[in-house]
């Protein structure tokens, strides 16, 4: 995957690159399969950077 030129993704984003469901990330962050997510302090969404998500794809196999 090429570095993207944007800075930041939301959960959207990371599900479809993962090609996993909201739940399935719900349930893998609960579990404690993946680390929790960084938050947006203004609305509290879950962020995500490229190395982060390049992260999470090599913790899952995706």
């Amino acid at each position: 995957m090429k570095k993207p030129a944007k800075k930041f993704f939301n959960l959207a984003e990371v599900c479809k690159q993962l090609q996993i469901t909201r739940n399935t990330y719900y349930n893998w962050e609960a579990a404690g399969k993946i680390p929790k997510a960084r938050r947006d302090p203004m609305n509290n969404y879950r962020l995500y950077t490229f190395k982060q998500i390049m992260k999470l794809k090599k913790i899952t196999g995706r």
